[in-house]
């Protein structure tokens, strides 16, 4: 790997580092500890540039355009930030290993890959020389890194406050405001679908469903039942169906990812996954937690072991 204009210093040639991180991210509580995590940045040998981003997709921007002139690309935020770098630097067309400081609501992603929250220990985390090689999906042509999902509870976190989004994340919060809808509201939002997989097909009305590659989704550890790794070259969906009486509403508010036995949940890993929703109107995908836009017909598969991640 060829970095041009390395400075030296104390002998050595110092490593090139390009920081890009969400000023506005978890309230802006990166910005109080700027000046450790640059200390603990040049302190593993790396001449950093830091780059607060400016808008939406900026940080995406910025890997593309310049992501080949570092050695490592450490990035700061919620999962938006994470999803714009993960795109970025996935797409370049050499290898660049991608650090990550969570300082976003819920955190799957770095809960999944055992990254500290304490902003100062992920930042010696990202500078380490610990790699894992993870699996990303791609949506249509998009990267993301750890979930795509449709339905009921994608609708109830866009329509939510963003004060609310803040305090839970987008995805747990409308998993939580799940807990108080009535069956009007799931006949409402309940489509018709067909979900084809490399172990078959499934049908039928669904409120929700969601293709992951992590052990946790809006922060519940057991939102796949079984062990899930996260460089298998698999994805693993879960999809709800619709419930049908008061009693199978109860069921999906008391819990519906701690009841292996409820039959209104379907658990299926696959490498590839085209969703189909039978409807007139297009239904809203989020990816990451972010605006995955309207669809009626998706196609999902997996890249193996695409991301190159600094973790413990």
């Amino acid at each position: 790997m060829m970095i041009a204009d390395r400075l030296y210093l104390r002998g050595k040639y110092m490593k090139k580092l390009l920081f890009i991180f969400n000023p506005h991210s978890g309230t802006g509580k990166i910005g109080g500890k700027l000046v450790e995590v640059l200390d603990v940045f040049t302190k593993a040998g790396y001449d950093t540039v830091a780059y607060p981003t400016q808008y939406s997709r900026d940080g995406l921007r910025k890997i593309r355009e310049e992501g080949l002139q570092y050695d490592r690309i450490v990035v700061s935020g919620g999962d938006g930030m994470l999803h714009e770098a993960v795109n970025g630097v996935v797409n370049l067309p050499e290898e660049r290993p991608l650090g990550y400081i969570p300082t976003g609501t819920i955190n799957d992603f770095a809960s999944s890959s055992q990254i500290p929250f304490k902003i100062e220990d992920a930042a010696k985390v990202a500078v380490s020389d610990h790699f894992k090689k993870l699996d990303v999906g791609v949506f249509k042509g998009e990267i993301f890194s750890y979930v795509a999902a449709f339905g009921l509870v994608t609708k109830v976190s866009y329509d939510t406050n963003q004060t609310y989004k803040n305090l839970f994340g987008s995805l747990a919060y409308g998993f939580e405001a799940m807990k108080s809808l009535d069956n009007k509201h799931f006949e409402e939002e309940s489509k018709y679908y067909t979900i084809e997989t490399d172990n078959g097909e499934l049908g039928g009305i669904f409120v929700f469903g969601a293709v992951t590659n992590s052990h946790s989704v809006a922060g519940m550890k057991n939102f796949f039942l079984s062990p899930v790794v996260l460089d298998d070259g698999v994805l693993e969906g879960i999809f709800i169906r619709s419930p049908k009486s008061v009693a199978e509403t109860e069921l999906l508010h008391g819990g519906i990812f701690e009841n292996s036995e409820l039959s209104l949940v379907e658990r299926v890993r696959s490498k590839h996954f085209k969703i189909t929703c039978h409807e007139e109107t297009p239904v809203y995908w989020t990816l990451d937690g972010e605006n995955g836009g309207p669809h009626n017909e998706v196609n999902i598969s997996v890249k193996k072991q695409a991301l190159t991640l600094v973790a413990p």
